[in-house]
């Protein structure tokens, strides 16, 4: 294919070949400073966020020594309490790390657990699938086009 041409009166003007890289640029800056973790953190509802945040405190080492820090601080849940009125903004990188890492260890363990619950249930789009070939085979190309339609329409 040529290149993009985007219609503007009567002349053409090509697309920008860096277009694609500058994009890829622009979201490299928003997650170096972590503005896709706030985005996120700021859905996610408070008893959410604490679990998330006794997760990440689990994996985060305290700017003192253990031992230097008073007994009821060094659980993950006195951490997390501390963490918890601090903006996302505000928490130092390496906590910021803790968190996005909590988020996809929980977000791993969501999905397991969804699809243990699910079983072995075929995916639906099996199902979908089995009626085009049948209507395939039977040379009925519409209804073949329409479960065709609905397998890539599905969510």
């Amino acid at each position: 294919m040529g290149s993009l041409a985007l219609i503007s009166g009567t002349e053409a003007h090509t697309a920008s070949p860096r277009a694609g890289f500058l994009a890829l640029r622009d979201e490299l800056r928003s997650r170096h400073q972590d503005l896709d973790l706030i985005e996120v953190w700021e859905g996610i509802q408070p008893g959410e966020r604490a679990t998330l945040l006794r997760s990440a405190a689990q994996h985060l080492v305290p700017a003192k020594p253990i031992n230097e820090r008073p007994v009821d601080m060094r659980t993950p849940e006195a951490i997390a309490k501390t963490l918890t009125h601090i903006p996302m903004g505000e928490m130092p990188q390496a906590t910021r790390d803790q968190v996005r890492a909590a988020i996809h260890r929980m977000s791993a363990y969501a999905s397991r657990l969804k699809d243990r619950l699910a079983g072995n249930r075929p995916h639906p789009s099996q199902a979908l699938a089995a009626s085009a070939r049948a209507a395939l085979d039977k040379g009925d190309l519409t209804g073949a086009r329409h479960f065709l339609s609905l397998i890539e329409h599905a969510e």
